[in-house]
């Protein structure tokens, strides 16, 4: 076997595993996606105002799942590539080049949606793995840095101690405000 075709197999094999975790990670966002129908089922009969923020609350979390699922495939190719650029490098006796951190391209736009651009800034800040998946690994980071349970399931705990680290309204919905209180804290740390 060929070097190519090694690097061509490694390749194959990293697209199977993200195959997998992307079939795992589209349980878990359906699994989530019960809970918060549930949740809003039951705030829906604590009153009308409250069961409309549980469903836009539901969307947003519907949607960023969906992006998320889908910058976890966009994002294990180019490592994938990368990985088989520097093996390639590495077989041809040249050393990578190393780059020299730029936080610019870390500077969030303070719009209310929480995406794969604040998850990744959120990770560059916290340094952990910049995947812009906000999985369990982020939310632990988070979790940590705003005084929640390191328990890496995000729920209203979560959200209420992020609210108290941002010292915004602390009514455990991750709505467009404290997303965008997020959004500038992280862009005070670049």
């Amino acid at each position: 076997m060929g070097l190519f075709d090694k690097f061509k197999k490694d390749a194959e094999d990293k697209k199977a595993e993200v195959k997998k975790e992307a079939a795992e990670i589209k349980t878990e966002v359906k699994s989530a996606a019960e809970k918060v129908a549930v949740a809003a089922e039951e705030v829906k009969t604590a009153g009308i105002a409250k069961a409309e923020a549980a469903k836009r609350a539901a969307e947003a979390e519907k949607a960023k799942a969906a992006e998320a699922v889908k910058d976890l495939k966009l994002s294990d190719a180019k490592e994938s590539e990368k990985e088989s650029e520097k093996k390639e490098s590495k077989a041809e006796g040249k050393k990578p080049e190393k780059k020299k951190e730029d936080n610019s391209k870390y500077k969030l736009k303070v719009d209310g949606l929480w995406g794969d651009d604040t998850t990744r800034t959120t990770q560059h800040i916290l340094g952990i793995k910049e995947d812009g998946i906000c999985g369990p690994e982020t939310n632990k980071a988070i979790q940590k840095k705003v005084g929640a349970e390191a328990d890496g399931i995000w729920g209203e705990n979560t959200t209420k101690a992020m609210q108290k680290f941002l010292k915004v309204t602390v009514d455990g919905i991750n709505g467009p405000e404290t997303v965008k209180a997020w959004q500038t804290w992280c862009n005070a740390q670049l």
